[in-house]
């Protein structure tokens, strides 16, 4: 077996110069990613029209509601008690967790493949989406498989195989771009869109797989990692407490993303939830390369973490949050002048009706860009019941208010919600990171 490569030394301004140059090896990816993305969604929206745009909307988010909500992603823990292993140079102990955390992964994954399938009969007519669909979402459960690449995700943030998480974030929009182009050219309506938004999800959640195995076997470490993890809770205390509460997090954080369409669609109607898409993803493209950001300072601050250095993570999440706050700011900007132009080029004529629902969701995601670090760092600390905490009382606090929202304010209301609920957890989490002198660990 090789040696097993322990973290660099740990030290704020070292750690913000990791994070730029891995976001750099991120980028590339992401914004190939995200332009992609913004062609078959475009050609989706222009082909199928608002309504029929909207149910495949409503379709693929309610699988990934399941999925993020049951799915129990190893990512964070993998990376968190991970690093200590390898600072340690303990290798046989890092594949004991990765087996540990694979087989959460896989086996919750199937589970909630069986879950959204069976329940999307029923849960169908209460979104907003046709019965004649209910089969074709049923099959659409599947797409919970790109839920199920947190682990070996895990393992290339700590290896800093960054460049492979970039080919690996071009591959799903890819699929999906030839897939959409096929249902474009045989005329393949709504299906035809489904099926090739399937096949992307599955195949970016298999090539993650085995980008990270053949890493692993690069480095000497592939040789019984599927082992039983045994001892697993005696060298990790609090790992199943921290792995769940962190996915409860997770769920929450997601769903305020995944239950505003839903809602959309239940409260209003399917061509409110392609408006209501079509304007989220624009500005979520557009703020790629400062979400990029949020990949890449995890594992500095698990590192600095792992060495009980406070002071440099609490200078490294300022810095990264004012960086990341400053940029969505430029991006707003970008929205006001050329939001209806985008809104027109990429849905095509009427969905520039979404403008001032573009320019709300600007805001709120600005406020998220300066938070994130924040809740990284809480959950690097092992304290995700912090954050579990300020995400369901804030989430469950806000859903009557989204019900109201809608509403009274039509689909500006889901613009509305999204700023409030920005608001409110990134000001708990900035609140609760700095105001504590020191910040125990699960144990």
């Amino acid at each position: 077996m090789t040696a097993t490569p322990s973290p660099e030394s740990p030290s704020a301004p070292g750690a913000l110069a990791r994070v730029y140059r891995n976001a750099g090896k991120l980028l590339g990816g992401k914004v190939a990613a995200g332009l992609i993305g913004i062609v078959y969604l475009s050609l989706a929206a222009r082909t199928l029209g608002a309504n029929d745009y909207g149910i495949l909307v409503l379709i693929n988010f309610y699988a990934l509601l399941v999925g993020n909500f049951c799915v129990l992603q190893g990512w964070h823990t993998l990376v968190r008690y991970g690093s200590k292993d390898l600072i340690d140079h303990a290798p046989a102990d890092f594949q004991r967790l990765f087996g540990f955390t694979a087989r959460a992964e896989i086996i919750s994954g199937i589970a909630s493949i069986l879950l959204a399938a069976l329940a999307a009969r029923w849960v169908g007519p209460q979104l907003g989406w046709p019965d004649r669909y209910s089969g074709l979402a049923a099959l659409y459960s599947l797409a919970i498989i790109s839920n199920m690449q947190t682990t070996p995700a895990g393992v290339l943030n700590l290896f800093g195989r960054f460049d492979l998480l970039s080919l690996q974030q071009t591959c799903g929009p890819l699929m999906r771009l030839v897939g959409a182009v096929a249902a474009w050219v045989l005329d393949g309506g709504l299906t035809g869109f489904l099926i090739a938004w399937l096949l992307g999800s599955i195949a970016e959640g298999l090539l993650q797989w085995l980008l990270a195995f053949g890493e692993l076997r690069r480095r000497g470490l592939a040789d019984g990692l599927w082992r039983a993890p045994h001892g697993i809770r005696q060298k990790h205390p609090g790992i199943w407490r921290f792995l769940l509460m962190n996915n409860l997090d997770i769920g929450l954080t997601d769903a305020s993303n995944r239950v505003t369409p839903l809602a959309v669609g239940a409260l209003l109607n399917p061509a409110a939830v392609g408006f209501y898409h079509l304007a989220l993803r624009i500005g979520m493209v557009l703020q790629q390369p400062v979400l990029v950001l949020g990949r890449t300072v995890y594992p500095e601050l698990a590192t600095l973490a792992a060495n009980d250095d406070q002071a440099a993570i609490r200078k490294l999440v300022l810095r990264t949050g004012l960086i990341a706050a400053g940029a969505g700011l430029g991006v707003t900007a970008v929205f006001v002048l050329f939001g209806k132009a985008l809104l027109h080029a990429i849905g095509g004529s009427g969905f520039e009706g979404a403008y001032g629902l573009l320019l709300l969701i600007a805001l709120a995601r600005t406020v998220h860009l300066f938070g994130f670090p924040f809740g990284s760092a809480l959950i690097a600390l092992g304290r995700p019941n912090i954050t579990l905490r300020i995400n369901l009382i804030i989430t469950l606090a806000l859903l009557p208010v989204l019900y109201f929202l809608l509403r009274g304010a039509d689909l500006a209301g889901a613009g509305l919600h999204a700023i409030a609920y920005a608001g409110l957890t990134v000001g708990a989490l900035v609140f609760t990171l700095l105001r504590a002198p020191q910040t125990p660990r699960i144990a």
